[in-house]
């Protein structure tokens, strides 16, 4: 899945591609997790924005997903990073989503 979160003058405040994966992090339609891909972000735009309106694609397309995961391969220690289903909800109440 694409998700482009523009402005209100139609301008691209970030861009996410993610899909579900299984257990085992194989892409299926049937998956319980979330991939986050890739996120690019213009710069200057606030982060907690962008991970607000994340949240809310997320939850709004996949509200079955068990949680959420990525990988930051640009880190000088490259490691998996991750959102439990309880920490999304969390999140999703402070943003006000």
């Amino acid at each position: 899945m694409l998700e482009i979160l523009r402005d209100d003058d139609g301008h691209i405040q970030a861009a996410c591609e993610w899909w579900l994966v299984d257990t085992q992090g194989h892409w299926t339609p049937e998956g319980q997790y979330v991939f986050l891909h890739q996120l690019e972000i213009t710069p200057g735009v606030n982060m907690h924005t962008v991970r607000g309106w994340l949240v809310e694609q997320i939850c709004l397309h996949q509200p079955q997903a068990l949680g959420v995961f990525w990988h930051r391969d640009h880190d000088a220690f490259p490691r998996p990073h991750a959102f439990r289903r309880s920490q999304l909800q969390q999140l999703q109440k402070e943003v006000g989503v």
